[in-house]
């Protein structure tokens, strides 16, 4: 299916068609690449937390699910009252959005516009009693006096609007700041009826909403928080990633420098480094290059398939470096794990690249995260037994985290997709953040937790790779920066021909 991205004059981008492997993912669509004119590829990371001091991301944000759209004639009520159709907003604008306060009201205020882009899918109309119509994608959201409901149904249960639903706005004369956000008469939900393919618009605020016709309409948190929540990396329909396509210069320019001890380096810390964009562009595969040139212990963290492209390289570098590769993977149900992770590798399909990676003899570990509790916790033995099978050697995990606002994003979404397990959930969650709070940016207890619930988790863990052989670890991976490093610099290069 064709995705229409929204060109930005700002920066330079062109289109890709993706393609997936073995049927996995959404059918070909068009990806938006934003350029990343940065001159650094290396971060350099202190947390103990994290086994690794140096990461390298050749792509920023992940393909994830832009899906909360309007029409482009939706007009969105700005700051001074007047109102801007959607498509003609831009970075910056002042619109209305809304925010509860203290006392848990919910009041109009203003707020400023974050993103914008567009896309090309199935869209419904919505007409209200007072006449007025909305025409938005299925995966869009309105605020009724029931709370955020989407306008149909998905493919997990989840709230839909119906007859019986009242939405939030007001006539866009009658809005201001300050005033009670309250569900009118005028505003009933009449009909929903699908109006065939259409150009969507959609925007990121900085209150999460906006006024869509005199409607309080969601936006798409998603952009800024995947990558966070794990949700959809790698996948989904429309696409805008920022790609540093000089990264390998860069990593050679990084490598030459006289500071370069020739640590380890993790691709990548952030975003997977084999997003489906990579079987074109073979950034990642061009910074493993690089290292296999230099020498440079390397290791790769990844839920793609797509790795398996570039076993040969995976040799060589264990061979020639330090080098090994952890799958990510936290399932052993595949509905489910779709519903978490739409559109990433099943885990079907990811214990297949465990086996096709351990029986070419590439060193490989599968990395449980996120574990979350109430969800997945009861899989984890099996996903390292079926792991273990596989031939995974080394095994790891991260409890969930949900750092910021991704707290409220992920809670919605809980609520959203499992509703009647939703407070078990959260619940569950708490309990491994000191009961009351859903997280604890804590060093040590961010990535692991603590109580007796995180720490059934644990033991569980390490009593179980114990038995299947999993904490087997290479003795040079042990000792890290003790470790005296593979890393060397090539023979400079140059025309002129050696006398001896």
């Amino acid at each position: 299916m064709d995705r229409r991205p929204v060109s930005n004059p700002l920066v330079r981008f062109r289109d890709l068609t993706v393609a997936y492997d073995e049927g996995e993912g959404p059918p070909p669509a068009k990806v938006t690449l934003i350029e990343d004119r940065s001159r650094s590829i290396l971060s350099q990371n202190d947390s103990p937390d994290v086994g690794f001091r140096w990461s390298a991301n050749p792509y920023r944000g992940c393909l994830h699910a832009c899906a909360y759209c309007v029409a482009p004639e939706t007009p969105v009520l700005l700051g001074d009252g007047s109102t801007r159709r959607i498509d003609e907003l831009i970075h910056g604008d002042e619109i209305i959005g809304t925010q509860v306060d203290d006392e848990g009201v919910r009041r109009y205020v203003r707020t400023r516009v974050l993103d914008r882009w567009a896309t090309y899918k199935p869209a419904h109309r919505i007409i209200l009693a007072d006449g007025r119509d909305l025409i938005a994608s299925a995966d869009h959201r309105f605020l009724s006096d029931r709370g955020w409901r989407y306008v149909g149904e998905g493919e997990w249960p989840r709230p839909a609007l119906n007859g019986d639903d009242v939405l939030l706005g007001a006539n866009v004369s009658t809005i201001a700041t300050g005033i009670r956000c309250e569900p009118r008469p005028g505003l009933r939900v009449q009909s929903i009826t699908p109006v065939g393919m259409r150009s969507l618009v959609d925007i990121t605020t900085g209150t999460g909403d906006f006024i869509a016709n005199g409607v309080v309409s969601h936006n798409c948190y998603a952009r800024p928080t995947h990558e966070y929540l794990d949700l959809g990396a790698g996948t989904d329909f429309d696409t805008k990633i920022v790609v540093k396509r000089d990264a390998p210069e860069l990593l050679r320019e990084a490598f030459e420098k006289k500071s370069w001890q020739g640590e380890l380096v993790m691709f990548s810390g952030v975003t997977d480094c084999y997003q489906a964009i990579e079987r074109d562009l073979e950034i990642t595969r061009r910074c493993l290059e690089v290292c296999l040139e230099y020498r440079n212990p390397v290791s790769v963290i990844s839920k793609s398939a797509l790795v398996e492209r570039d076993i040969d390289l995976f040799l060589e570098l264990a061979k020639h470096a330090r080098f090994n590769i952890h799958v990510s993977l936290a399932f052993t149900d595949n509905e489910m794990s779709r519903s978490i992770e739409p559109w990433a590798a099943s885990p079907d399909r990811r214990f297949k690249v465990i086996e096709r990676l351990a029986k070419a003899g590439v060193p490989v570990g599968v990395m449980c995260a996120p574990i979350m509790p109430g969800i997945n916790d009861s899989q984890v033995v099996g996903v390292l037994e079926r792991a273990a099978a596989a031939g995974a050697t080394t095994a790891g995990w991260v409890l969930l985290r949900l750092p910021g606002a991704v707290k409220q994003v992920f809670e919605e979404r809980v609520r959203a997709v499992m509703p009647l397990a939703a407070e078990k959930v959260l619940h569950r969650i708490r309990s491994t953040r000191g009961g009351e709070k859903l997280y604890d940016s804590s060093f040590h207890a961010r990535g692991r937790g603590e109580g007796p619930y995180a720490d059934t988790i644990a033991m569980m863990f390490d009593t179980t790779i114990k038995r299947l052989g999993l904490n087997r670890r290479d003795e040079e991976w042990e000792r890290g920066d003790q470790t005296p490093t593979t890393f060397v610099r090539p023979a400079p290069r140059t025309g002129q021909l050696s006398l001896f």
